[in-house]
């Protein structure tokens, strides 16, 4: 069994730890996400962007579309589509699979990115109730109800890509890069490949089963096809090519909110701020978003502000001291507001969420239970994620943060004291 270190670390130019999956830390302590914003700058971006402009130019189709971008229709969504139409000079087709628990702003914002930038769009909206169940599974097995959602925006899309034979699709960022994990794989460098896929999808527990093993569940295998990555042979055929734009441009969260506010105009932002950090446009159009991004802290001890903060150091938006006060006041809120609704689409009573959060919490006994379970199954240590606890358990239901970058202690009790209220201040 691997050994199970104690210790959390931060960090020292951000304010990301050492527990959240696949980060790496130097011999300097600080994070890959760091250290790729500082190789950021020594790149030509310049020189990027016209070996960009050469390999689309062989993709331009007078007859039909150039590319797909696969968009949820927030702010990067917005930039995407905005930077393939308006400065690389393509047709492209839009495609958004639909979200889990879609809300009011996000359709909004959504409609706003097909209007104001007049593209064609497709939308994927896989069979409600099987999706509400995957949801519910993967919440269960896995401790993360979005996992159905970031498998279709990759299968489900590429199918269409094969379908339409559009072979070029523009990603986002790629997030193993901007925000720390696995840099030093094929796989962690390019989504051309079903492996590049799994690594940003896949759980590291040992139950996992890939979705072409989802029918296990009991689904027919046909109510499954939006999960269901084309075959090698299919996309090869087609030549498909997935390509993360910021790979050739460079890739800001706060420059794309202002090209969805101020270039292309008429992007909402929520009135309040978001719970659990201090943004109001980033994840809001999906408000399953709430309990995937909520369960970061009982798994690794952080949560949206953390997420937030880290970013907006490397772009120098915020210094390093304001982000851990901001850490310090809103990692770990609870998303009350909307508890009652998910609990209703997740069909789930709040005895069998909180004892499905107590199995995920990210203490000794948890991390050495999936490691006795990877080993009883035949998963070579090697494999197994050397996991970092984030939370010492110090009564039935009850933990203790193992060192919260702010110093102030963190109490996980379960179940949490429901609040019916949420301020937003």
């Amino acid at each position: 069994m691997n050994e199970i270190k104690m210790e959390i670390k931060y960090c020292k130019k951000c304010v990301t730890p050492n527990t959240r999956p696949r980060i790496e830390f130097d011999e300097e302590g600080i994070c890959n996400a760091c250290r790729y914003a500082e190789y950021k700058k020594t790149i030509d971006w310049k020189a990027q962007e016209e070996k960009l402009r050469k390999m689309v130019a062989q993709y331009k189709n007078e007859d039909g579309y150039d590319c797909i971008v696969p968009v949820s229709g927030g702010k990067d969504s917005h930039f995407q589509t905005y930077y393939a139409k308006e400065k690389l000079g393509l047709n492209p087709l839009c495609i958004t699979f639909m979200p889990a628990m879609p809300n009011e702003i996000g359709n909004k914002n959504r409609r706003n990115m097909i209007e104001k930038l007049g593209i064609d769009h497709i939308a994927i909206t896989p069979d409600p109730e099987v999706h509400r169940k995957l949801c519910r599974i993967m919440l269960i097995e896995h401790g993360n109800a979005f996992i159905p959602w970031i498998q279709g925006i990759y299968s489900g899309v590429t199918q269409i890509a094969v379908e339409k034979k559009i072979p070029l699709m523009f990603y986002g960022e790629n997030g193993e890069l901007e925000y720390g994990g696995a840099t030093q794989s094929n796989a962690s460098q390019s989504i051309e490949s079903s492996e590049g896929i799994q690594l940003r999808v896949r759980s590291s527990r040992p139950n996992w089963k890939e979705p072409s093993e989802w029918h296990e569940y009991g689904f027919r295998k046909n109510k499954l096809l939006p999960y269901i990555e084309p075959s090698d042979e299919e996309k090869q055929k087609v030549g498909v090519k997935r390509l993360f734009l910021g790979d050739y441009v460079p890739w800001n969260n706060n420059y794309n909110l202002h090209v969805a506010l101020n270039i292309v105009g008429g992007f909402n932002l929520l009135e309040r701020r978001t719970v659990g950090t201090f943004t109001h446009g980033t994840s809001i159009d999906d408000d399953i978003d709430e309990i995937y991004l909520w369960f970061l802290w009982p798994k690794f001890g952080f949560h949206r502000a953390s997420k937030s903060a880290s970013p907006d150091i490397r772009e120098g938006k915020l210094t390093r001291e304001r982000a851990v006060d901001l850490v310090r006041r809103y990692d770990g809120e609870f998303p009350w507001y909307i508890f009652n609704k998910i609990l209703d689409y997740l069909q789930m009573t709040e005895e069998e969420f909180w004892d499905v959060v107590a199995k995920f919490v990210g203490d000794k006994e948890n991390i050495q239970r999936d490691e006795e379970l990877a080993i009883s199954e035949g998963i070579p240590k090697s494999a197994i994620p050397n996991r970092i606890p984030a939370w010492e358990k110090v009564g039935e239901r009850k933990w203790r943060h193992l060192g919260t970058i702010h110093g102030e202690e963190r109490i996980l009790e379960l179940p949490i004291e429901r609040l019916d209220k949420f301020s937003g201040g």
